[in-house]
């Protein structure tokens, strides 16, 4: 086999490496492009306050403001490029279904307010504030994207964490919400003692 030969093999097999190179990259872009297009649902930081006798829901943006008026709602949140559609939410506290709502269609990097009605409102207060105990807030949701017919499942869990406030007549709790479909999620005990230690302070 002369040089020639070896030389024109050499660029061959270098062509070919460099032809799968290639296509391994288009791949990982289109990829990446067809994921953009897909919605992924979650809920904004959410706070649960009770004072002077009224309890609210309400996220990071109203907690700042003052005044007293507000309505208890989450924060649904579509933090995917992607459309979802046909969205059916329910709400359960400690297994028992509270809430359902229909959501038509929530487009990609966009928000709604989803509204919290009475059963939800005092379960939680009764929960939380009288009797002191952590309660089990499930969020289920399916739900279709733009691109695909499927149905898409995500089951989300509250996890309550109290605030230390020095005003007495004033409990803050955040709400964290996890997707108990892609990760593990703790149990609330730190959150009961979080709530043990506030109401310690608060005496």
């Amino acid at each position: 086999m002369d040089i020639v030969s070896i030389l024109n093999a050499v660029g061959s097999i270098g062509t070919l490496v460099m032809t799968i190179f290639y296509c391994v990259s288009i791949s990982i872009q289109l990829y990446q492009m067809r994921l953009g297009f897909y919605p992924a649902l979650g809920f904004e930081q959410t706070f649960i306050i009770h004072e002077n006798g009224k309890f609210k829901l309400q996220n990071a943006v109203d907690l700042l403001k003052i005044g007293e008026e507000s309505i208890d709602y989450f924060s649904l949140y579509n933090l995917g490029g992607g459309t979802a559609k046909n969205i059916n939410i329910d709400i359960y506290l400690d297994n028992e279904q509270l809430q359902n709502k229909y959501v038509h269609i929530l487009p990609g990097n966009e928000s709604y307010l989803l509204p919290v009605n009475d059963k939800v409102h005092d379960g939680l207060k009764q929960a939380l504030i009288e009797k002191e105990q952590i309660t089990k807030l499930t969020i289920d949701m399916q739900y279709k994207s733009s691109i695909r017919q499927k149905w898409q499942h995500a089951t989300l869990i509250a996890q309550f964490d109290a605030f230390n406030d020095n005003d007495a007549q004033k409990t803050i709790f955040e709400v964290q919400f996890v997707n108990t479909d892609s990760e593990d999620y703790n149990d609330n005990d730190n959150a009961q003692q979080n709530i043990e230690s506030t109401k310690d302070s608060q005496s």
